[in-house]
């Protein structure tokens, strides 16, 4: 039985607990012990809903082993219960510390094991580049369409990470993460085949690059790509 299909039949189970209630006092202690179940059961429910989107997108989910004993357990409550439908019934003994202690370990394998299968799903599938502040350190901004490629990347950057730890909610997520990925991955920057000259000159501009770093082949460049026009040379005086 998959996860998702487990989960449902724990859901369905606790809330079959719930049905009996028995004047006000037994009404108010049951209240209570179904806001504690309430709370343990719909993070179990939102992993059981993640499974059939991840799954239906070809994320590999994890087997959770724990799912079969826990549904055993709650079974068993469920038995109980319904020979003698009270609130005594689920606190005897330890049957609900084992009850909840059951769905506590269950819910925190399933949260964590979506959230490993699902970080290792991106990381095999969409954009893996650099973080900003990496990216910039590798970069001459001087160079015409940096900057303009980096804000761009910053932007796409922080609205893709929250997909990383974040799983989609729906299907419309899951075409604008693709989305996301694509456009960060077309962003080119210009810092590959830069000659060593040019690359020094630019680097220099930032505080004032002098005439002998204004070689031939620096002129030819910036020639061949349309930015000659963009620099002057003004006369420095001490």
């Amino acid at each position: 039985m998959a996860i998702a299909d487990r989960a449902q039949v724990i859901q369905a189970s606790l809330k079959k607990i719930l049905e009996a209630r028995h004047g006000v006092e037994e009404a108010k202690a049951l209240d209570g012990l179904r806001s504690k179940l309430v709370q343990l059961a719909s993070p179990i429910s939102l992993c059981a809903s993640n499974a059939r989107l991840l799954a239906s997108h070809g994320v590999a989910l994890t087997s959770e082993t724990d799912i079969g004993s826990s549904i055993e357990t709650v079974r068993r409550v469920l038995e109980r219960f319904n020979e003698n439908p009270r609130s005594t019934t689920l606190r005897n003994g330890t049957r609900w510390t084992g009850l909840t202690g059951k769905l506590e370990s269950l819910k925190a394998k399933l949260v964590e094991g979506q959230a490993n299968d699902w970080k290792q799903f991106v990381s095999d599938n969409y954009f893996g580049g650099l973080p900003p502040a990496q990216r910039e350190a590798k970069l001459i901004l001087a160079i015409p369409g940096n900057k303009e490629a980096l804000e761009r990347y910053k932007r796409l950057y922080q609205e893709f990470i929250k997909y990383r730890t974040n799983i989609p909610k729906d299907d419309d997520e899951f075409i604008h993460l693709g989305e996301i990925s694509t456009q960060l991955s077309e962003i080119k920057f210009e810092e590959e085949n830069i000659p060593d000259d040019v690359r020094k000159f630019f680097e220099a501009t930032s505080t004032g690059a002098s005439l002998d770093l204004l070689t031939v082949e620096v002129i030819d460049w910036l020639r061949s790509n349309n930015l000659l026009s963009r620099y002057v040379v003004r006369a420095k005086f001490n």
